[in-house]
């Protein structure tokens, strides 16, 4: 049997769920406007080692939301930590920018097809790491 009266918990599910996306969606923006390539132009081109380290880069950064949306009952605790782990792998993007430029020029490497694919999952496996112990760190 149905229990309807836990309908009367949706406006909080809906909160949640739209501060939720809305915390990604500025991650993401954040994210594309750091990285040093044009990951949604390069994925419509096709570019499989884009797609797949963009695929990563958006599970990474929904994992600390995720996290801390598991843990609390306060929209405002979702923004504020949730914003810190999504700062964290921002970090991380401009530490590999700036120590290991080779791997996203290698994502755009015309004629190198494996060498893209394996700088792809390389970035991948680093920001899913990242985003994994951030959303360990931040379950409270």
């Amino acid at each position: 049997m149905i229990n309807f009266e836990s309908l009367e918990n949706l406006p909080a599910y809906l909160m949640f769920l739209g501060t939720g996306v809305l915390v990604w969606l500025v991650g993401i923006t954040v994210y594309l406007w750091v990285t040093p390539i044009r990951e949604l132009q390069e994925i419509r081109k096709g570019n499989i080692a884009v797609a797949i380290h963009f695929l990563a880069v958006s599970l990474a950064l929904a994992f600390p939301i995720q996290s801390v949306g598991h843990s609390t009952f306060n929209a405002g605790d979702m923004v504020l930590w949730g914003g810190i782990g999504i700062v964290s792998q921002i970090v991380l993007h401009l530490l590999v920018r700036l120590f290991g430029k080779s791997f996203y020029s290698r994502l755009t490497e015309p004629g190198n097809e494996k060498g893209c694919i394996a700088a792809a999952l390389a970035l991948s496996a680093l920001s899913l790491v990242v985003g994994m112990l951030n959303a360990s760190a931040l379950s409270y």
